[in-house]
């Protein structure tokens, strides 16, 4: 008989009762999950996919029992949830679609016993992927014990040392958020686990092409805070966590087997730039925050404390912003309630339009404990023709201060250093380390400067000026640079 996989797929993105808040791409991603495994094409597929309303305690139940009938002892599980996972009395529950905020305990499904019936099914593999939006679970005011959004995590570690077949992905620590991306469309977390899926992540894999727990974790683990960065701006932290095996025996899958049956290939993006944003930062003393109240101790260091400190006290001017680029984005487009999603959590806040997205963001400032940095990133345009609008340019043009694009093939700097080294005037305004990680061309002609790593270009104007300026001076700079017959890596 031939091995099975079956995959069993529950997100909930909107809730009955409407208390809860909305957990953002949840059904995107449980549709994106579901497919990968489909495209695999490994072993035969079953699959069970429950979205939003249709995943009831009772749909939940009654399907979880009927998949894992169907489970043979050659065969293997798949779990994916994507909703809100909080504890409550030191019992990890995962709400669905009817949980109610008042009556959690009756009306969500234990942690405990899910995994309790997955401990009675003999197959080969059993993986479980969690991917909980911890931090937006509401406190009711109506309950005798408060909600605690930290998911417990030794019922995982237990089931998981019970057996070595047994491995599960949570999308971050207990005290963190699981973060959306409106550039990517998805989770962060899902969406590097989708990519992983497709082959699309070669990091994820040994050098033989075949991923394991251990290479898919590891990859999560540098990849999610890397997109964090790149597409909240930095804002906050998400930390992958594996429970189980970690060791390279622990296949997933193994893509080189997929290419010898004549398989579509690993998928090689053949756009040379993954994604192009505007960048802006200001800074201040923390003590200038709306929401400041004076520590028991100065903030002196960069430990999780202080970070924790200044993101909450910097959470309203976070909401301030947000709000007042949501607001002209409505009055000088013409935007309507339908075109924009706004979604704010703690101290980072995101639009999604039609045209572009929007990310706003504060944080501990790397360089100076007592003070912020307030980042606003504007990214993902769908339509290339906004960023020239003078609407556009009146509303950014205070907050956007950089051009940044994100290869998605690798710069080979040193030879890039070579190549203008060769360029007299260039040379001459060429900093660079000695191991060339990164390198900085001031262009004087064009009034701006480059600064480049192997994955990134970041464009800045040399002194003062407004957006359109740097968007002027950034194609002066294109203009030189190609007539030197030098590339960048921005085209192909």
């Amino acid at each position: 008989m031939i091995p099975r996989t079956h995959v069993f797929a529950v997100a909930v993105e909107d809730y009955q009762d409407t208390t809860f808040q909305t957990v953002v791409y949840a059904e995107q991603d449980a549709q994106g999950f579901v497919q990968a495994w489909q495209e695999l094409g490994v072993e035969d597929i079953d699959c069970v996919k429950l979205i939003s309303a249709e995943a009831t305690l009772v749909a939940i139940e009654s399907n979880l029992r009927e998949s894992l009938r169907k489970v043979g002892p050659e065969d293997r599980f798949v779990l994916f949830y994507k909703g809100h996972m909080p504890s409550l009395q030191e019992q990890g529950v995962i709400a669905t679609f009817d949980t109610r905020c008042t009556d959690v305990l009756e009306t969500s499904m234990p942690l405990s016993e899910m995994l309790n019936r997955l401990r009675k099914i003999e197959c080969r593999q059993i993986l479980l992927f969690l991917d909980g939006s911890h931090g937006a679970f509401p406190i009711c005011s109506e309950l005798k014990t408060d909600l605690d959004n930290k998911f417990p995590s030794e019922e995982l570690q237990i089931f998981c040392k019970e057996s070595p077949k047994r491995s599960v992905f949570v999308s971050c620590k207990p005290n963190e958020v699981s973060h959306p991306s409106g550039s990517l469309d998805h989770g962060i977390w899902t969406h590097c686990l989708i990519q992983s899926l497709k082959g699309a992540a070669k990091e994820s894999m040994e050098k033989d092409f075949r991923m394991t727990t251990r290479t898919l974790q590891s990859y999560l683990a540098a990849e999610v805070p890397r997109l964090l960065r790149v597409t909240v701006a930095g804002a906050v932290k998400q930390s992958p966590v594996l429970y189980g095996s970690k060791v390279k025996e622990t296949l997933i899958v193994d893509f080189a087997d997929r290419l010898q049956k004549g398989q579509p290939s690993l998928a090689v993006t053949s756009n040379p730039i993954k994604d192009s944003s505007l960048i802006g930062e200001m800074r201040g003393r923390v003590r200038e925050l709306r929401g400041y109240s004076k520590p028991k101790t100065s903030l002196s260091t960069h430990n999780d404390w202080e970070r924790d400190f200044v993101e909450k006290a910097g959470a309203a001017e976070v909401t301030a912003q947000a709000t007042e680029i949501f607001e002209k984005l409505r009055e000088m487009f013409r935007y309507k309630r339908k075109d924009l999603s706004f979604t704010n959590v703690a101290s980072t806040a995101s639009i999604k339009g039609p045209d572009f997205d929007v990310n706003i963001c504060l944080i501990q400032d790397p360089d100076d404990a007592e003070r912020y940095l307030l980042s606003t990133e504007v990214r993902s345009f769908r339509n290339a023709e906004a960023i020239d609008d003078p609407r556009f340019l009146g509303i950014f043009s205070k907050y956007c201060k950089r051009v940044v694009f994100e290869l998605a093939v690798n710069l080979e700097l040193e030879s890039k250093i070579d190549d203008i080294e060769e360029i007299e005037c260039l040379a001459a305004n060429l900093e660079y380390d000695p191991e060339c990680t990164e390198f900085t061309l001031r262009m004087p002609e064009a009034g701006i400067s480059i600064y480049a790593t192997e994955m990134q270009l970041v464009f800045s104007l040399d002194g003062p000026g407004d957006l359109k300026l740097l968007l002027d001076n950034t194609q002066k700079a294109f203009s030189q640079l190609s007539g030197n017959r030098i590339n960048l890596g921005l085209r192909d």
